[in-house]
């Protein structure tokens, strides 16, 4: 065999080296030391190819042993594929790689050493993190919530039910994902005109219901009726739309407003947040403020020093601040007992969560309104705990009704007193005579 026959696997590698150069590629000998780089490598190293041949393929790693292995792992399997490892330049830049390796041969059919490819994967573990922190949020907060959250898919099935949607239909969310929403959960005479709006949602996203807030009736898996107040957005994910219903069970409201005869009415926000873009992060951040925003309750979300990080615009109403005034200020501070809000903010961190915590907000204006703070904490993808998020539910007017059914009391036992001194004091009186 000639000269020229036995160099042409090695030149054939060099040239391939040379020609593909999107990502780096290197090749190493059974050792682990680098043969060969091409342009690639050398611009993602930061130094020539003469400083990179000859040295240890392992070295240009954060983790010299896991690259080593992986090297190693190439010759007795003959391949590796999708092993990651950081990949460090000279000055100090890390980039997250995908390795693909596999072995070559000499013209005798022995392993002569192996040609390994990197892809950099940094965006996309970048988006894994945003995606994984963004679920987590969504997650604390549909959690925390009172109020039934449900997600509708473009089938009219249902795709997401929270907590709450189980204490307040009985149904898990098992028995609930995946079954038509309107038949579910509504009335039957509610279901023809339900079945013309899920025609209209899937053709345009429109339909009688979108944009709106709702007194409507609802059933319970005990067939229970009671009656619901329905705040519902609509969202085109890819070139279908998805619906976001807020689902608020009124029935202590109604039964109050029987008993006093007076109607307690609450603000509800519509859902009106449009897809921006396709990409899962940006999706999910929409869904997430859409929720935040739908919320008609005073929403905030602080770190574990007790510093505000997000609110929502019914804080901002509540408060009578802007939310740059209130972003990066501690949580404590507008509240009557700012200690006492202080204890409310370490008690999340240290419990993971609490539950109807009352305190007493107030307002630039001086106005006050007694609150009950619900909290629980989110965590990001390493199970870190990054803040808490909170949500206040006005409970004024129930105090000042508890307070007046006290004062009632109290006069009715002071009146009963008075009532009785005078009985006794006629009774003593025809006793006498």
């Amino acid at each position: 065999m000639s000269k020229t026959t036995k160099e042409l696997p090695l030149q054939y590698i060099e040239r391939q080296l040379q020609l593909i150069s999107i990502d780096p590629l290197v090749m190493f000998d059974r050792e682990g030391i680098i043969i060969d780089v091409n342009e690639a490598t050398i611009q993602a190293t930061g130094r020539t190819r003469e400083e990179l041949i000859g040295t240890p393929f392992a070295d240009y790693f954060t983790d010299p042993e896991r690259a080593y292995r992986g090297a190693m792992l190439t010759f007795e399997t003959g391949e590796v594929r999708d092993y990651e490892l950081v990949m460090k330049a000279r000055d100090g830049t890390e980039t997250i790689v995908s390795y693909n390796a596999s072995v070559y041969r000499d013209q005798k059919g022995l392993v002569a050493g192996a040609f390994a490819a990197a892809r950099d994967i940094t965006e996309r573990k970048q988006t894994e993190k945003a995606v994984s922190e963004t679920e987590e949020k969504f997650k604390a907060i549909s959690s925390s919530a009172k109020d039934a959250i449900i997600m509708m898919d473009n089938e009219g099935d249902i795709s997401y039910w929270n907590e709450a949607a189980e204490r307040i239909f009985g149904y898990p969310v098992q028995e609930a994902l995946g079954k038509e929403l309107h038949p579910f959960l509504a009335p039957k005479k509610y279901h023809d005109a339900c079945r013309r709006g899920v025609l209209a949602f899937k053709a345009t996203g429109g339909g009688p219901v979108i944009g709106k807030t709702l007194e409507l009736e609802a059933v319970r898996k005990d067939e229970t009726m009671f009656p619901i107040e329905l705040s519902v957005s609509t969202i085109k994910i890819g070139e279908k739309w998805h619906a976001t219903g807020i689902v608020r069970d009124i029935t202590e409201r109604k039964q109050a407003e029987e008993e006093r005869e007076r109607l307690i009415r609450e603000l509800h926000y519509a859902l009106a947040e449009r897809s921006r873009s396709e990409k899962k992060v940006q999706d999910l951040q929409q869904y997430n403020r859409s929720l935040i925003e739908a919320s008609p309750d005073p929403l905030v979300t602080f770190d574990q020093k007790g510093i505000i990080m997000d609110v929502n615009e019914a804080k901002i109403r509540a408060t009578g601040r802007t939310r740059e005034e209130l972003i990066g200020t501690p949580f404590a501070d507008y509240f009557t007992d700012s200690e006492e809000a202080y204890k409310e903010v370490m008690l999340v961190f240290e419990t993971g969560e609490v539950r109807d915590y009352e305190l007493v907000m107030k307002a630039r204006d001086g106005t006050e309104t007694i609150v009950a703070y619900n909290a629980s904490i989110y965590e990001d993808q390493t199970g870190q705990v990054v803040g808490a998020v909170g949500v206040a539910r006005d409970i004024t007017e129930r105090k000042k009704s508890q307070q007046e059914l006290q004062d009632t009391i109290k006069r009715l036992e002071e009146y009963t007193t008075h009532i009785n001194s005078i009985v006794a004091t006629m009774l003593g009186e025809i006793t006498v005579k």
